[in-house]
């Protein structure tokens, strides 16, 4: 007690200190200290920032390089500027300073992160983008992913929804395939990470906590991601983890706590208008009527909440002897405003980055480590809950009179209204949406590991020559369990089911990436022919395996006779006859079998040139020869070549006046060739069988290769007794994108300007499709194919500005714009100019699309009937514009019209800071997307009011359609709109105490408001077709960064 008494009054002095200490203004004498800033060339420093050390006091060099600062006689300035080492000058009474800065070599020769090494940024010849997350953009983030958005343009990122597990896409220059992935690569440390995600986990980039990246490098054009050869087409995003510095350890902390709401919800029907709407459209006799209820429910209400998320974050990094160390670990708590989700993660990981021999050897060692439990709920509830009747209760608590069973079980259907026929459920009707929420516990524990050993030597008699080897890995474990409480109105409304039996279902996989990498790196300047050669040529290999099991579901109980068959208020067991097929605990409904995709591996040769002359010519070549095991031998291997130019016009002569003012122009050239090879199985150019059910011929879905296993896993004799064939294509090879890109880099006041312009042409042939072939032609109806090509044109700008800079107050702006078209040149063999594949599945009917690809248009296209509408502008049912004039409405009327993707896509991110405190925010547009409103089209029909003797409701519309009109062009809509992803208000304290290097609070608002014209809940839809009822929620949070 006595020492912590002691401890306390400790802490209680220094809190009175530190407010003394800002209370009162120093006692020293102030002096005006006037002053001249300029390099070793004697030119002077425009801009130069100059500021008392440990305050906020401070000023900026003017257009000569001059400066007035008035400061106590024994201050010290600390002055910096863009390219220069940071200088501590110390006046020591004097009143006037020259001070000479140094160009600092380090930032001079910024290097940015490209495969298999790094370049100066000056010197780079692709289109390459650099993300340095600050240390606030990555405390608001719940991923990696949410930092790429709005960073670059033509990347563009769009989030699955509300859920707290955060997955997305993420689309780089446009689609480069119709059927193959669209996924950028990955690399994590030197790691290709794989994109086929385990069950539970969003996407790789879900796993990253975002406090440990220090870099995310975009590779975009052919010219950079040609070194990765066949999964570069989509693009490269390599991230780089932080590691340790020297110097005395650093701990650093970081704490981030924040509310969620939903941003904007659908709007049903209320109660009181929906009666009045049955009433009109039925008759007030009628048996829909009749079933009206009294209640006055809001579903959405009753299933949606504000919620809350956490995160902190951990690291110590120094160097203990000759080992520099950094570790780090992180724990993220996400509740989703969907009740009953929520996302924790928790990452723990290392890094090593020790030299030998002076240097000559390096190594470095990452090991990472990643927990991710997701508790799931029925996310089709917030479906359910726009068309449940709102004149239901949530809960009839209809009394369980059986003695045998009402202790356990007081209430039918565990208390929850039900649509029922005295009594009995009615499995056509539509589920309790409170019910359908709440009666499974559905879980997914994920566990995750990657890493690398990279060795890189250069050997002692020839220090330019370096051998590296990259020795990694990427392991994840996945499995889920979902629990269906007994007597729930979800158990009961299985069909598969006796009424009412719990139910357990288990699903178990794992996945393994290992590679190796090795790789000879020859780097020399040639001072005498002013030229700098850096080559390298190496090998790699990777491999992919996956394999699981699953339990099937399981009975856990034996289940109910249907309430009404024993009185209507009872709930009494069913007893199956002994050796029947009826439910027993412990009986599988579908068998336990197992999977396994096999594995795919890939053999890589690779190289690359960079050769530089007088610092102003520059060439990139690269060459990288893949072979897959995805294809036959004829077409394993495919070779993919690039090669840049770059040209620094600042660097000539005739630019030297220019120069006083533009300190960067640089033009750059690229042509290069990518492939893709991932669509499909892995064997689909050879012969495979699938085992087919028990006395029967067709294939079965569940026994995969394996056959049946029993509970215990152990192989039922027999159960395999057939192999049925698959379709294959022996034909089958690599899709090839082509890019050309143009791109100027220009920097104006030492960068304090910058500007960077992209313009691109991409070529993808041989595209892969899963596409319809001819009946009888094969064991199957489709099948994946070479089919086509497809062009992307764009230009991409961004436009960087330090607007202000007095040194009390910064003014940092950046803003990007991008516009893509793409466009289908080839289809299939076919001469057929109305040949299309349909594509776009909607709600309504079965295999009705909206969506095609055909030649001309752009990927996915949508495709339906142009409405025709009356005199005050409303739709008139069923009539359409016969575009041929045969006087049949039929397919050959459907019109191809308008795309999914934005044409423009827009970014302005803006930081203020005066003093210590910081503000910043981001706007982010995209232009001329549209959607089709899948929701609205489904939902707004008086026929689907009453269905399978149950009510439902319908949305808020000035429109009602009687039937359904799926193929409408009045659902699809302009889907244009700005939306501000972030707001953030933050302070930030200097050497608070000696133990306090830097302290920082901060607040922060999460996509607080979107501008659109659109009639769904959000205008972000990947894919063009909005079937989504989840709302995505507002987050508010306030942290706090320390840096001890």
């Amino acid at each position: 007690m006595k020492n912590l008494c002691f401890h306390l009054n400790k802490g209680m002095c220094l809190i009175a200190v530190m407010l003394l200490a800002i209370a009162f203004p120093s006692l020293a004498q102030k002096i005006t200290v006037t002053g001249h800033v300029s390099d070793e060339q004697g030119e002077d420093l425009i801009g130069a920032t100059i500021i008392e050390k440990g305050t906020s006091n401070g000023t900026a060099a003017d257009i000569d390089g001059n400066f007035t600062i008035e400061v106590p006689s024994n201050a010290v300035l600390t002055v910096s500027y863009v390219g220069y080492d940071p200088m501590d000058v110390s006046v020591n009474g004097q009143t006037h300073l020259n001070i000479v800065m140094k160009e600092n070599a380090t930032m001079l020769a910024e290097t940015v992160v490209i495969g298999y090494g790094s370049v100066k940024k000056s010197d780079a010849t692709g289109s390459v983008a650099v993300i340095n997350p600050s240390e606030v953009d990555a405390g608001i983030s719940t991923s990696a992913q949410d930092l790429l958005t709005g960073a670059s343009p033509g990347v563009v990122v769009t989030s699955a929804g509300g859920s707290p597990e955060g997955g997305g896409t993420i689309r780089i220059r446009g689609g480069a395939s119709l059927n193959a992935s669209n996924d950028p690569l990955i690399v994590l440390d030197g790691v290709p990470l794989s994109n086929d995600g385990v069950n539970g986990m969003a996407n790789p980039l879900a796993m990253i906590a975002p406090d440990n990246i220090e870099s995310m490098t975009i590779l975009k054009d052919a010219s950079a991601t040609a070194i990765y050869g066949s999964r570069a087409s989509n693009g490269v995003i390599i991230i780089t983890t932080k590691k340790g510095k020297s110097g005395k350890p650093q701990f650093n902390f970081s704490a981030n706590f924040g509310v969620n709401t939903p941003r904007k919800r659908w709007k049903a029907v209320g109660a009181s208008d929906y009666r009045n709407l049955i009433m009109n459209y039925w008759g007030n006799e009628s048996t829909a009527a009749q079933a009206l209820g009294d209640a006055n429910t809001n579903w959405q209400d009753e299933i949606l909440r504000t919620s809350y998320n956490q995160e902190y974050n951990l690291s110590l990094g120094g160097r203990a002897g000759f080992l520099p160390y950094r570790i780090s670990a992180s724990y993220t708590m996400n509740n989703g405003i969907l009740k009953n989700s929520q996302m924790q993660r928790v990452t723990a990981g290392f890094n090593l980055t020790p030299e030998f021999f002076g240097g000559l050897l390096k190594v470095q060692a990452n090991v990472k480590g990643y927990y991710i439990r997701n508790q799931f709920t029925d996310e089709g509830c917030t479906a359910t809950a726009l068309i449940a009747d709102p004149t239901r209760p949530v809960y009839s608590n209809w009394e369980n009179t059986n003695p045998a069973t009402n202790g356990q079980f007081p209430y039918l259907y565990n208390g929850y209204s039900i649509s029922a026929s005295d009594r009995n459920i009615n499995q056509q009707g539509i589920l309790n949406p409170v019910a359908q929420n709440q009666d499974q516990n559905n879980t997914a524990d994920i566990f995750r590991s990657n890493g690398n050993l990279q060795i890189d030597y250069a050997l002692h008699f020839l220090p330019e020559l370096h051998l590296n080897l990259n020795l990694g890995y990427d392991v994840s474990k996945a499995t889920n369990n979902i629990y269906t409480n007994e007597n729930s109105p979800t158990s009961w409304n299985n069909k598969d089911v006796r009424g009412g039996a719990g139910l357990y279902y288990n699903s178990y996989e794992l996945r393994r990436n290992t590679l190796l990498d090795f790789y000879l790196n020859y780097k020399k300047e040639f001072e005498a022919i002013y030229s700098n050669l850096d080559v390298m040529a190496g090998y790699s290999w990777q491999r992919f395996d996956s394999h699981g099991h699953n339990n099937g579901t399981v009975f856990t109980s034996e289940g109910f006779m249907a309430p009404n068959n024993v009185g209507g208020d009872q709930l009494v067991y069913y007893t199956p006859e002994p050796g029947s097929e009826d439910a027993i605990t412990g009986k599988s409904i579908k068998p336990f079998y197992r999977w396994d995709s096999g594995r795919l591996q890939l053999i890589s040769f690779f190289g690359r040139l960079n050769y530089t002359f007088k610092d102003t010519y520059l060439l990139t070549f690269t060459l990288r020869d893949d072979g897959t095991s995805r294809f036959s031998k004829k077409n394993r291997w495919g070779l993919f070549p690039s090669v840049a130019l770059g040209w620094k016009i600042s660097e000539m002569p005739f630019f030297e006046k220019a120069r006083e003012s533009m300190n960067e122009f640089k033009l750059r050239l690229g042509w290069g060739q990518t492939g893709q090879q991932a669509v499909g199985g892995l064997f689909d150019y050879m012969g495979t069988y699938n085992s087919s059910l028990i006395g029967s011929w067709y294939p079965n879905m569940y026994n995969g290769q394996y056959g049946v296993y029993d509970a215990n896993g152990k192989f039922i004799p027999g159960s395999s007794p057939v192999l049925y064939p698959n379709g294959y294509n022996p034909d089958l090879k690599w899709e090839t994108t082509t890019t050309w890109n143009v791109g100027f880099d220009m920097g104006w006041l030492n960068n304090r300007i910058t500007l960077a312009l992209d313009w691109y042409l991409r070529k993808s042939t041989d595209l892969l499709a899963q596409v319809p072939i001819a009946p009888g032609s094969s064991t199957t109806n489709e099948m994946v194919r070479n089919i086509g090509d497809l062009t992307n044109i764009g230009v991409e700008a961004t436009i960087g500005a330090r607007v202000i800079d007095t040194g009390d107050f910064v003014w940092n702006t950046s803003y990007n714009i991008a516009w893509n078209k793409n466009k289908i040149t080839k289809l299939n063999d076919s001469a057929d100019d109305d040949f299309i594949i349909t594509q776009g599945g909607i709600s309504m009917g079965t295999g009705n699309m909206v969506q095609a690809h055909k030649v001309g248009y752009a990927a996915y296209t949508f495709r339906l009937y142009e409405q025709i509408y009356d005199q005050a502008g409303k739709p008139i049912e069923g009539a359409y514009v016969d575009q041929n004039g045969d006087g049949i409405i039929n397919e050959k009327d459907l019109v191809m019209r308008h795309s999914p993707d934005p044409k423009v896509t827009m970014a302005w991110n803006n930081t203020f800071s005066y003093k210590n405190w910081d503000l910043s925010f981001s706007l982010r547009a995209n232009i001329g997307n549209y959607i089709y409103n899948d929701v609205r089209a489904n939902r707004t029909y008086m026929d689907g009011t009453w269905q399978n003797s149950s009510l439902r409701n319908v949305l808020k519309s000035d429109v009602y359609f009687n039937g359904q009109e799926p193929f409408s062009d009045f659902w699809l809509e302009n889907a244009s709109f700005v939306r501000c992803d972030n707001i953030t208000l933050g302070y930030t304290w200097n050497n608070l105490l000696d133990e306090i290097q830097q302290l920082r609070i901060y607040g922060a608002v999460q996509n607080p408001f979107v501008i659109t014209k659109y009639k769904g809940i959000d205008p972000e839809i990947y894919g063009g077709i909005d079937r989504s009822t989840y709302p995505r929620p507002i987050t508010v949070s306030l942290g706090v960064i320390a840096t001890f």
